[in-house]
């Protein structure tokens, strides 16, 4: 008699186990679509950040992680400046270069993780560590939300899901910053930083309109997050087709905790018909408010179009709330607001004080200030 051979038994039934293994490996193959550019990412991000024109084919080359062609092209970039002797264009060039500098140390390190993921491998640490890399460090939140979506971490997965919808319910949008700040509290340096700052945007933007019971324990968590400031962008505004009102010069002051820790008069620019700033490089420091005093006005009256500062590559005024010793005739159409709400244009949304009147106006980090 042959001995019975359970392996080739074409009558056995395939065990529970069998169907749970083949749901697994199914559900794998759904979650990691192949290669790591397989999903397109969305068409915009909260915290993109518009390119000069000048750095167009840098921003290209950064996209493709070459970063030796972009610090190529930025060494031309940078002869060009000092040629035309154009000396904001040269720091900018500069502290580019410095940022594509450590951006290229940086993705060294994730770099046989990343070639991992071009192999269409699935491998869910590879995608965590490339995913970070992309968020912390580039912030090219676009890309990096994708492949953080491919990690094994449940919860980030999760989040980053709820995130990819962008919520516009406060409720949710408060939920989805309290996700973002039980990740960072599991992790450390420049990644527990990007989480927190990507809460701190979702809570800023539910915040006016939560009740303030809900508000109380989130206040405490954004005083807990860091600020520091690597560039402030102020913008001119010129009245919209009237062109007749701008800035000329201020005073921008940062505090931390009611006293100043940097400050640096400023000539602004003015054009009639297109946006116009100055960028300013305090150094390192960190602050809850910056103050911006009006010193100088052009035409019949002072008034800006926007206020950015960035730590990091984040711009972590837009959406706070901001105060000013009063704008033009009370008309809520030139609220200090205006100031973080993300239009540097100068057509609209824009701050104006009443006629011939200097002031200035304080954006805070942290607290939520309103003025009627």
């Amino acid at each position: 008699m042959i001995p019975h051979n359970r392996s080739y038994d074409i009558n056995r039934r395939p065990t529970l186990q069998f169907f749970v293994m083949m749901l697994v490996l199914f559900s794998i193959l759904c979650l990691y679509p192949s290669g790591i550019f397989a999903q397109k990412p969305p068409q915009s991000d909260p915290f993109d950040v518009e390119v000069p024109l000048e750095f167009s084919e840098v921003r290209k080359a950064l996209d493709r992680d070459d970063y030796d062609q972009a610090l190529k092209l930025l060494s031309n970039l940078r002869i060009k400046s000092v040629k035309e002797k154009n000396k904001v264009l040269q720091e900018e060039v500069i502290s580019t270069m410095k940022q594509v500098n450590q951006q290229k140390r940086e993705f060294a390190k994730v770099r046989q993780s990343y070639e991992t993921l071009k192999k269409k491998s699935i491998d869910p640490k590879a995608y965590k560590q490339v995913g970070d890399f992309y968020c912390a460090v580039k912030a090219d939140w676009k890309k990096g939300l994708l492949l953080l979506s491919k990690s094994s971490n449940p919860a980030l997965r999760q989040t980053v899901l709820a995130d990819l919808k962008r919520p516009t319910i406060p409720a949710q949008q408060a939920q989805l910053a309290d996700a973002w700040w039980k990740l960072a509290a599991q992790e450390k340096g420049n990644v527990r930083k990007a989480y927190q700052l990507r809460g701190r945007y979702w809570y800023l933007h539910a915040r006016p309109r939560l009740p303030i019971k809900e508000r109380v324990g989130r206040e405490k968590k954004l005083q807990q997050i860091i600020i520091e400031a690597d560039k402030i962008v102020i913008w001119n505004q010129h009245n919209g087709s009237y062109s007749d009102r701008g800035t000329t010069e201020c005073i921008v002051t940062l505090l931390y905790k009611g006293k100043s820790v940097w400050r640096q008069k400023a000539q602004i620019p003015w054009e009639p018909d297109t946006p116009a700033n100055r960028v300013l490089r305090p150094p390192h420091v960190r602050f809850d408010q910056v103050r911006i005093d009006v010193t100088k006005i052009r035409g019949k009256g002072g008034g800006l179009g926007e206020v950015e500062v960035f730590d990091g590559n984040i711009n972590v005024a837009r959406n706070c709330s901001t105060i000013s010793n009063g704008y033009w005739e009370k008309n809520p159409s030139f609220h200090p607001n205006n100031l973080t709400n993300g239009n540097e244009t100068g057509q609209s949304g824009f701050w104006l004080l009443d006629n011939d009147q200097k002031g200035w106006a304080l954006v805070d980090m942290i607290n939520f200030l309103q003025q009627p």
